[in-house]
């Protein structure tokens, strides 16, 4: 379950790093992590100036990577949030399941962002900024009518700095990798919960949004079968 577990955790870092950074360049460091995987995700063995040491473990295999922060790196927070925490205008990634009778997605996974830099077309997944909140955050709207399960898992990102990095710490990050190092050259840093709720759902297409009062210019979902 612990592997599974990782393996989700690595898959929502690629998916979040392509929403909050622009895709990265092809690595030339040497070795098969150094050179190809432009992301590191583990404990942090050592914080030293502006890098930062993680332990990270595949299977049997135990190794570190260091990561360099840069003035342009993105740091966040990533932690349990609640209700309260949907609000208009903040960011959301909501996975569940379509309604096919009223339009809404009934939600398993939301994640809060402060921000997104673009957007992208996502099979399973509803992504966009909140407006209409109501009952208390159990239903929003983003670029669909959201309602939440009972036992839907809602994280929350918030921005963090360098300094909120310690030993010990779980963290994610997503970069590029220096030519010529197995140093990864950070673009965001995660800190904290790892998002492991991806995955699972089917493809879907939606209904209209069920008197939700979408804002003048906001785009309408669209998704894959």
């Amino acid at each position: 379950m612990k592997r599974i577990a990782v393996g989700m955790s690595l898959i929502a870092l690629g998916f979040l790093g392509g929403l909050l950074a622009q895709q990265p360049g092809p690595g030339s460091g040497p070795g098969f992590f150094g050179g190809r995987l432009p992301f590191a995700a583990g404990t942090v063995a050592k914080v030293e100036g502006n890098t930062i040491v993680v332990e990270m473990s595949f299977g049997e295999q135990t190794f570190t990577r260091t990561v360099m922060v840069t003035n342009q790196t993105q740091i966040l927070k990533s932690q349990q949030g609640t209700k309260a925490d949907i609000k208009p205008n903040t960011y959301a990634v909501v996975m569940g399941e379509p309604d096919p009778q009223s339009g809404w997605v009934r939600a398993n996974f939301v994640l809060l962002l402060p921000q997104l830099t673009r957007q992208r077309e996502i099979p399973f997944v509803v992504v966009g900024r909140i407006y209409d909140v109501r009952n208390q955050g159990n239903q929003f709207g983003v670029t669909a009518p959201v309602t939440l399960n009972p036992d839907a898992r809602i994280f929350k990102m918030t921005p963090a700095k360098l300094a909120d990095i310690k030993l010990g710490d779980r963290i994610m990050a997503r970069g590029r990798p220096e030519e010529g190092t197995n140093n990864l050259l950070a673009e965001t840093i995660t800190i904290g919960e790892m998002l492991s709720g991806f995955g699972g759902q089917r493809g879907f297409r939606f209904g209209g949004p069920s008197g939700f009062r979408r804002p003048a210019g906001e785009p309408s979902a669209q998704r894959r079968q």
